[in-house]
């Protein structure tokens, strides 16, 4: 079914068709795109990560701190003022540039899941490159894109652009994600922000769910169950998989740290719960996932565009 939030060009302010240098004010924001002479905003800067891979740090005056890789366009530390880091990175994650970094917010793009081509599909799997950068006041904000190119189109054999915009705040981190075609025929896709969040396991709970119809993919992930979430506060007493259709606008995290953490979002219609218990017994006591996802497939007419935004923000 294609999906009626489906816009034609241009969806977003920061979509910009110009790779020239600029600079300039606007309602308080400076903004600038000299990429090619690493020239960023106030609060953004590139700098030498793990495996030797590019990443952006963010620094917001308020105290808070991101960063973000180029590889994957995935954000893996969202530091609020009081030094806590609310994401998690496994310890198993590699930062080699050939496997999508386990942990912070990988991008699942333009597959959900298994399917027809990689888990997840390859959007976490490839490097991404800043086009914008800009800043207000004093909370730096920077935009990543990705085309298609002969790795993509080898999967999935269509002409996209896909901009991704990341803005810090002193409590709060937000993200729009917007879906372009490109090309001049139709493309479906479905989408998903595999967050993880730091947590204690025993101590978590998430609220907002009661309601939603529920596919259960504990204990067969090929033939989910369906059905409704009666709890209040949805806890994990072992491995749990599950995706929630038609999830609110916002859901409340308890990660048993001491932290409660809203996690608001516009057009990502679902929500994704997991932990692998067990199955990864060396961290699962020290991390949850909550995602915001499109699990219905978005179809978008050619010059047609999707966006998405995510806010997670501590309360």
């Amino acid at each position: 079914m294609a999906a009626s939030c489906a816009s034609t060009l241009p969806p977003l302010s920061f979509v910009s068709s110009s790779s020239s240098p600029r600079r300039f004010r606007r309602s308080g924001v400076v903004a600038m795109a000299s990429v090619g002479q690493k020239v960023y905003a106030p609060g953004v800067a590139v700098s030498e990560g793990n495996g030797g891979l590019p990443k952006i740090d963010l620094k917001s005056p308020h105290g808070s701190e991101a960063e973000i890789y180029l590889f994957g366009a995935c954000v893996t530390s969202f530091k609020v003022p009081n030094g806590k880091d609310l994401l998690f990175v496994r310890p198993d994650a590699v930062f080699n540039g050939q496997k999508p970094i386990s942990g912070g917010i990988p991008h699942c793009f333009p597959q959900f899941g298994p399917g027809p081509m990689q888990q997840h599909g390859f959007a976490r799997n490839v490097n991404w490159s800043i086009t914008d950068s800009e800043v207000t006041e004093g909370d730096p904000a920077v935009t990543l894109e990705l085309k298609d190119d002969t790795y993509s189109r080898s999967m999935w054999d269509f002409s996209f652009h896909a901009l991704y915009k990341v803005s810090l705040h002193s409590k709060s981190l937000s993200t729009t994600l917007a879906i372009i075609n490109t090309d001049d025929k139709p493309f479906s896709f479905n989408s998903a922000l595999h967050t993880y969040f730091s947590a204690s396991i025993t101590g978590v709970s998430v609220k907002g769910l009661k309601g939603c119809k529920t596919l259960n993919k504990d204990p067969d992930p090929k033939n989910p169950l369906e059905g409704k979430e009666e709890r209040e506060e949805v806890t994990f007493p072992g491995f749990v998989d599950c995706v929630y259709l038609g999830a609110p606008s916002e859901l409340i995290l308890d990660n048993g740290l001491g932290d409660k953490i809203a996690i608001a979002n516009s057009n990502w219609s679902d929500a994704v719960l997991w932990n692998p218990h067990l199955q990864m017994e060396a961290c699962y006591k020290d991390f949850v996932c909550v995602e915001n996802a499109k699990i219905e497939m978005v179809q978008l007419e050619p010059k047609q565009s999707w966006v998405a935004e995510q806010k997670i923000e501590l309360v």
